[in-house]
C-alpha cells in the first residue's frame, strides 16, 4: 500500500519530458497491439484490453510489462497469420516492426527518467531523431531488398536465420566497441 501511494504522488509530480516519453511508450505499444491484433476481432471489449494492456508499459518502464506487451503484439500477429491465415503484407510487417522498436526504445528511455526530472528538449529531440534515423534506414533497407529480391526465395530459411543472427552479433559487437572508445 505504501509503493502505491508513493507511486501516485510521484504521479502527481510528473513533468513535461517524462510524460512525453511515457506518452510515446502508451502510442507505440498500442498502435503495435492494434496491428498484430487480428483484424476481423477488433471489437470494442478487444479494443479496450488493448488500451489498458499499453498503458501498463507507460505507468511501470522498468517492469516486465514492457516484454509482455511486446511478446503479446509478437503473439497476436503470430495467431491471426498463422491461425487465420492472413496474409503477411511488408506495410504490416513493417509497422509491426517500428511499433516494437519504438515502445522498447521509449520504454528504456522511460525507465531512467523520474517522474519530476527536468528533462533538456535537446535530449527528447536526439532520442527521437536517432529513433526515426533508424526506422527510416532499416525499413528503407527492407522495402529495397524486398523490391530487389522478389523472385529470389533462400533454399533453407535457416540459411537466412543464421546469416540474420550473425549479421546481428556483429553490429551489436561494433556498437559496443564504440560505446567503449574513449
Amino acid at each position: 500500500m505504501k509503493q502505491l501511494t508513493e507511486r501516485l504522488r510521484a504521479i502527481g509530480r510528473i513533468t513535461g519530458g517524462p510524460l512525453l516519453v511515457r506518452t510515446a511508450v502508451f502510442v507505440a505499444a498500442f498502435v503495435g497491439l492494434v496491428v498484430a491484433a487480428p483484424a476481423g476481432t477488433l471489437q470494442s471489449r478487444l479494443l479496450a484490453g488493448l488500451l489498458v494492456a499499453a498503458v501498463l508499459p507507460a505507468l511501470a518502464p522498468r517492469s516486465i510489462a514492457v516484454i509482455g506487451v511486446m511478446v503479446a503484439m509478437i503473439g497476436l500477429w503470430l495467431v491471426d497469420t498463422m491461425a487465420f491465415g492472413a496474409p503477411v503484407t511488408l506495410t504490416r510487417l513493417l509497422a509491426l516492426a517500428v511499433a516494437l522498436y519504438l515502445t522498447h526504445t521509449a520504454a528504456a528511455l522511460a525507465a531512467v527518467l523520474p517522474y519530476d526530472a527536468i528533462v533538456d528538449s535537446q535530449v527528447i529531440i536526439r532520442w527521437a531523431a536517432r529513433a526515426v534515423l533508424l526506422v527510416t534506414v532499416s525499413g528503407g533497407l527492407t522495402v529495397a531488398l524486398a523490391e530487389l529480391l522478389p523472385g529470389h526465395h533462400i533454399a533453407a530459411p535457416n540459411v537466412a536465420l543464421v546469416l540474420g543472427l550473425a549479421a546481428t552479433a556483429l553490429i551489436i559487437g561494433l556498437l559496443t566497441q564504440l560505446a567503449r572508445r574513449p
